[in-house]
């Protein structure tokens, strides 16, 4: 029986391909998106990571007091690293790597290229358990400090550089201008720490390393067997409080250290925090598909009651109800069905794109795709869908008298209350869920327009940025290298259409960088005190004046300051206000990290991790300081009024010239720079966006079919009506109050929801209140305008309705 109501299911739908259509396709745009954004969760928060037993490989880290800002976890020092080693109880193994990407030189076979660096011990290597596709790990020699140049490359380096040739292994390359044997090729699927690394380097950690000071060594481990997460924790914190037989003083316990420690799984690290957001936009693209279900159950309601004479006729000659309302759910599911199979290639197509302008930060984004976990998904909320719009009609169509349905469905019937109420409770859920989702992308519209209007500390609009990474084996000494940019600045400065050249080693909004302590002459920290910290950058003369940053008092740096180690600093604006906020801050005597300076400027404050933090407080050191130099690859900054990137074959030409080993990369504009730093914030909000254009297209659709198939129902009651004396605008306006009616009594139920789910999203807004008056009022206008032009059509076909015409069809 059911593979014959199958079978009538499938000739009913032939007969009625408009219907058919209308229904499939709406589906294939709701499943699509459900199905695209579940692929995004499937791959980023479902799929475990491709390592072995992943669910046991953790993040340690202790955790640091709230007053230093920060993420609260402290990276370790060596002597902190390897007092974890010896000491905890808790793991099978204990490893580090550098959590920053290095980007170096690689020259040879071909033309120089800049690639990225991650840096591991082979004890991090064997906790994730991925054995290289070719050759070895490294062996415990080569991790330690003097032993062999080794490195491995990355599948794609492999493919792209060397043309996937075999015999890689053991061949010697010109890394960094220091020659490394390969001795292994990582698996395609291993991207570990970052999707961007080329190459990985032994970490080579000394177990007699006595710095305790610095840190940076990100901590990763395997838990032993039987151990949990909370037991792993109380270890590491009492390896924590027991720093102090590693060196660590009082101090980085009363202003550094809380006591505490962190440990938590690899997946949560990656995962991060786009956990949140990506189960907000699987929720949103859940109310498109419940507005679109709704707006197919109207649709069958009114397939249903064409054919109530049918069915009444079918209950009188002895059919069984259950059949009448299987038959029709088959034919729901039906539709949901091939609705979802058109849904997967839509979503197959969305997915290339959400893959293609996708943010970066989005992790594990290059393992997006239609899985067999979501072809799953798709079916079940295929057919979830076809029981959800084909239940309702199902049951009225199953559970009506015959002789009521023979009643209505005869001459002279007017649509019943009961039929035009089921309709109107369906509409207004329809305009109430897609008000939700209209206020919601208009909060994050909102908030985007707040975040874009943030002064950033620097003119975005006309600087070019680049990196470049001179090779240590050619500029051997920190004196040779920062002649080298003395040269390249010039140089650059001589191309037409330059104004302002410099360089940076860390650009703003680009993550890391250093936090140095420092001590301010005027301000001694107490006995016990720890001393402040703050961002320290060096910078190149010219950098402030490409970038735009202006100058407050004093100057900014100039050739004598890295020529003559005059030991200068600048500061910037907010660290003179905290000292010196009545006072000139120049000629202030600072120590940064050791280093005696004294102060020649300050320069406006800047936006270094996020638009959405405060300025940061900074100290900006010359590329060679009083005593010694931390000048290396850096990122030149090229003021121009040109458009910035018309310049680059002028400067890869003149780069080519002065140094053909040397290799640039990330090219690109401050504006560029300044887009990824919002990038999140742009995807969530652009996918917010489009789903409420769906939900406000398929909720003016529903008023709109309500209203029309009304008026069509109303046909001779309208005509009588004119007949007695009711003129065309009377008629208009009842067809508008009925439409607007629906769309007022849900956007008002749309408003209060509104208003409690905005509390969920409120952790992605910037300056904007969940509440936000502007974003109420404009989505709510806004559906009321849309409503009124849906309503309109109909209306005004009802107003037009002859009299004569309507009687005599009658």
């Amino acid at each position: 029986m059911i593979v014959q109501d199958v079978r009538l299911g499938i000739r009913g739908l032939l007969k009625a391909p408009g219907f058919a259509t209308v229904v499939i396709l709406t589906l294939a745009v709701a499943i699509g998106a459900n199905t695209a954004i579940f692929s995004v969760v499937d791959a980023v928060l479902l799929r475990s990571l491709p390592y072995s037993g992943p669910d046991r490989i953790v993040r340690v880290a202790a955790t640091t007091r709230p007053e230093l800002g920060g993420d609260g976890f402290a990276p370790f020092s060596d002597r902190g690293y390897w007092h974890f080693v010896e000491n905890n109880r808790s793991f099978e193994k204990f490893g580090g790597y550098l959590d920053q990407l290095q980007y170096v030189p690689l020259t040879g076979d071909g033309p120089a290229i800049q690639v990225a660096v991650s840096l591991m011990t082979l004890s991090a290597f064997e906790i994730l358990g991925v054995r290289p596709a070719r050759g070895r790990f490294p062996t415990a020699q080569e991790d330690l400090p003097g032993g062999p140049e080794v490195m491995l490359l990355s599948h794609d380096l492999w493919v792209s550089r060397y043309g996937s040739d075999p015999d890689i292994l053991h061949r010697t390359i010109l890394v960094n201008g220091r020659a490394r044997e390969v001795i292994g090729i990582m698996p395609p699927e291993y991207d570990f720490p970052s999707p961007e690394t080329d190459l990985w380097f032994p970490r080579r950690l000394n177990p007699g390393s006595e710095n305790f000071g610095g840190h940076h060594i990100t901590g990763i481990a395997r838990l032993a067997d039987g151990v949990t997460i909370e037991s792993a924790v109380a270890d590491a914190a009492a390896q924590v409080v027991r720093f102090d037989e590693v060196g660590y003083g009082p101090s980085w316990f009363t202003g550094v250290f809380d006591g505490g420690a962190a440990v938590w799984t690899l997946k949560e690290d990656i995962v991060g925090d786009i956990r949140q957001p990506l189960l907000i936009l699987i929720g949103t693209v859940g109310f498109v598909l419940l507005i679109a279900c709704s707006n197919i159950a109207n649709l069958l309601l009114v397939r249903v009651e064409g054919r109530s004479r049918e069915s009444a006729i079918r209950l009188a000659l002895g059919s069984g109800r259950g059949r009448l309302v299987r038959k029709t759910l088959v034919e729901g599911i039906l539709l949901a069905l091939v609705g979802g199979l058109v849904g997967i290639l839509l979503a197959w197509t969305g997915v290339r794109v959400l893959v293609a302008v996708g943010p970066t930060s989005i992790p594990r984004l290059g393992e997006i795709g239609i899985q067999g976990t979501v072809v799953a998904f798709t079916a079940a909320i295929s057919v979830l869908a076809g029981i959800l719009f084909g239940l309702l009609p199902a049951l009225r169509q199953g559970f009506r008298s015959s002789y009521s349905s023979l009643q209505d469905g005869g001459r002279g019937a007017t649509i019943g209350r009961e039929r035009h109420r089921t309709r109107g409770v369906l509409v207004v859920t329809q305009v109430a869920l897609a008000l939700v989702l209209l206020v919601g992308s208009g909060l994050m519209i909102h908030s985007f327009a707040e975040l874009r209007n943030v002064e950033p500390g620097f003119d975005a609009e006309r600087t070019l940025t680049f990196t470049v990474s001179p090779l240590p084996t050619k500029y051997e000494s920190p004196e040779a290298v920062a002649q080298f940019y003395d040269r390249l600045r010039e140089r650059l400065e001589a191309v037409p259409g330059v104004s302002a050249v410099g360089a940076i080693n860390t650009l703003p909004l680009t993550g890391g960088g250093a936090v140095l302590t420092t001590i301010i002459e005027e301000f001694p920290p107490e006995e016990d005190e720890f001393p402040p910290t703050f961002l320290v950058r060096r910078a190149t003369p010219g950098y402030f004046e490409a970038m735009g940053v202006p100058v407050v008092e004093g100057r900014t740096f100039m050739p004598d300051d890295h020529n003559l180690r005059m030991g200068s600093v600048v500061i910037s604006n907010s660290v003179k206000k905290e000292y010196w906020p009545n006072s000139s801050a120049l000629g202030k005597r600072i120590v940064v990290a050791g280093i005696p300076t004294q102060v020649v400027g300050v320069v406006g404050d800047l936006h270094d991790t996020s638009l959405e933090t405060p300025a940061e407080q900074f100290m900006y050191l010359p590329m060679l300081d009083s005593i010694g130099g931390g000048v290396g690859p850096m990122t030149m900054t090229v003021g121009t009024p040109l458009e910035p990137l018309s310049l680059v074959p002028a400067i890869r030409n003149l780069i080519g010239e002065m140094d053909p080993d040397l290799a640039i990369t990330e090219v690109r504009s401050m504006e560029e720079v300044l887009a990824d730093s919002m990038s999140r914030t742009t995807f969530t909000m652009t996918l917010l966006l489009l789903a409420a254009i769906i939900a406000l297209f398929l909720g003016s659709i529903g008023i709109y079919g309500v209203v029309s198939y009304t008026v069509t129902q109303r046909t001779a009651e309208i005509g009588v009506r004119m007949a007695l004396g009711a003129d065309p605008g009377t008629i208009r306006s009842l067809a508008l109050l009925q439409g607007m009616r629906l769309a007022v009594v849900g956007v008002v139920i749309g408003l209060a929801v509104a208003v409690g789910m905005g509390r969920v999203i409120e952790s992605l807004l910037f300056g904007v209140s969940p509440l936000d008056p502007y974003s109420l009022v404009s989505g709510s206008t806004t559906f009321i305008a849309v409503a009124a032009l849906a309503t309109l059509v109909p209306a005004h076909r009802a107003a037009c309705i002859s009299p004569a015409v309507s009687l005599r069809e009658e």
